[in-house]
């Protein structure tokens, strides 16, 4: 006896460097460093594209802030004090 099942699977919307750079208002580059790093989800395609979950960037950055009270990080760079 054969049963049909109805399996139903959400595919994620997955998008390009450009796209993604394009519908979040970066820059191609840090679109591409969030996936490469692995802060996004992220995969590479064919001989080098990468395609990225849009939902993940979207909740990266809704998960991201800035307090007030606390200095933004600021990727080990340290300010370069000047006498004048």
């Amino acid at each position: 006896m054969k049963e049909n099942f109805s399996v139903t699977t959400r595919v994620p919307e997955m998008l390009g460097i450009k796209e993604t750079a394009e519908k979040f208002g970066i820059s191609q580059h840090y679109a591409r460093q969030l996936a490469l790093s692995g802060t996004v989800k992220a995969v590479r395609v064919g001989r080098g594209k990468i395609l990225i979950n849009a939902q993940s960037v979207a909740d990266y950055f809704n998960s991201s802030y800035i307090n007030g009270s606390q200095p933004a990080q600021n990727g080990g760079i340290k300010p370069i004090p000047v006498n004048l």
